[in-house]
C-alpha cells in the first residue's frame, strides 16, 4: 500500500559550502580586513565628518534662536493681552462707580 522511501538522503548540491579566499572566518578582527575597501570607505566618511560638527552647531543654534524668539513673542503677547484686559477692567470699574454714584 505505502512505498518505503530510502533512509539516506543525497547531499543537496545547491547548499555546498566551500572555503574561498574572499570569505573571512569568524575569528578575524576589523584590522585584518581588505585595506583597499577600508581606505576608500574611510576617505568617504572623512569627507562628511568635516561637515558634521558645523552642521550640528548651526542646527542647534537655529533651534535655540527659534525657541528664544518664540518664548519672547509669547511673553509679549501675554503682556499685551493682560494690559488690554486691565484697561477693560479699569473702564468697567469707572463706569460702575459712576452708575452707583448717580443713583445715590
Amino acid at each position: 500500500m505505502f512505498r518505503r522511501l530510502p533512509l539516506t538522503r543525497p547531499p543537496p548540491t545547491c547548499f555546498v559550502f566551500t572555503a574561498s579566499p574572499s570569505r573571512r572566518p569568524f575569528s578575524t578582527t576589523g584590522s585584518n580586513l581588505n585595506t583597499n575597501e577600508s581606505s576608500s570607505f574611510k576617505e568617504g566618511v572623512s569627507r562628511y565628518k568635516l561637515f558634521a560638527s558645523p552642521f550640528a552647531k548651526v542646527f542647534l543654534g537655529a533651534i535655540f534662536t527659534y525657541q528664544v524668539i518664540y518664548w519672547t513673542w509669547l511673553k509679549l503677547e501675554m503682556d499685551e493681552s493682560k494690559y488690554i484686559k486691565n484697561q477693560e477692567v479699569a473702564t468697567l470699574e469707572k463706569q460702575a462707580r459712576e452708575l452707583t454714584g448717580t443713583q445715590k
